[in-house]
């Protein structure tokens, strides 16, 4: 067996599937079929430009193919995996490949919108929902300080990734700039790449120190925000972008 086979069978075990259940045995099937495949697929245990064999997954994770389908829906949306028509009515899924400097510049445009929208905000604070915003950042730091104390008992993958992404979509829609917004979800699939990339790669260093530095920075740019101060604003989202692309990068 190859150290790639082992790679992918340590991620892709039914072990891991029924331990989930057993832990929490409300959990959909698909959800934990999604965490498995990101995590695999992120991680390269499922290298990119791979093809996705659906019957083979559900046969590799002892589940039907409905769930591993909707999975692979999922992770179609979040931008990890792109579909492709092939011969007649058939379609084919592939695990994202991307180069680091398609992945740079697609950095460059979030930091471009972000940025702004955040000085857009503290410039009109009475128009931003702040007590949503603060929530959403108030529990983004919960489960980054969860995680960096106890990475076996923290919330999972998915609940990660979801907070982060829906904060920073509510700072931009917040700004009710037309073009601004539209800008921004024109790049909603590979933005969301970049939100689950972010967040599998800073939590597989577990480095203590970054998870907890990372876990403060949504609250920083809600104090700036709320603070009228969008020049503080603007730095605090820029310095938080270029966290993540750093730690994105560094080991590709």
């Amino acid at each position: 067996m190859s150290e790639q086979t082992k790679r992918n069978h340590a991620f892709l075990n039914p072990g891991r599937v029924r331990a989930v259940h057993k832990e929490n045995p409300f959990a959909k099937i698909s959800d934990i079929v999604y965490d498995l495949l990101a995590e695999a697929i992120l991680s390269t245990a499922i290298p990119p430009g791979s093809k996705l064999n659906i019957a083979g997954i559900a046969e590799q994770l002892q589940v039907s193919r409905t769930p591993v389908f909707a999975a692979i829906e999922r992770l179609k949306k979040n931008g990890l995996v792109i579909e492709a028509c092939e011969t007649g009515k058939y379609r084919s899924h592939y695990v994202l490949d991307i180069s680091n400097e398609s992945l740079s510049d697609l950095f460059v445009a979030r930091k471009a919108i972000e940025t702004a929208a955040a000085a857009i905000c503290a410039s009109n604070v009475a128009l931003v929902d702040m007590e949503k915003l603060k929530k959403l950042a108030r529990e983004f730091q919960t489960i980054w300080s969860a995680y960096a104390e106890d990475s076996t008992s923290a919330p999972s993958f998915s609940e990660r990734e979801s907070i982060d992404k829906t904060f920073h979509e509510c700072l931009v829609l917040s700004t009710r700039n037309k073009y601004l917004i539209d800008m921004y979800q024109s790049l909603r699939e590979p933005l969301s790449y970049l939100s689950v990339r972010t967040c599998e790669f800073v939590a597989s260093k577990n480095e203590r120190e970054n998870l907890l530095i990372l876990s403060s920075q949504h609250a920083s740019i809600c104090r700036a925000i709320e603070s009228g101060f969008p020049e503080i604003a603007r730095l605090a989202m820029e310095k938080h972008i270029d966290f993540c692309h750093h730690r994105c990068l560094m080991d590709r």
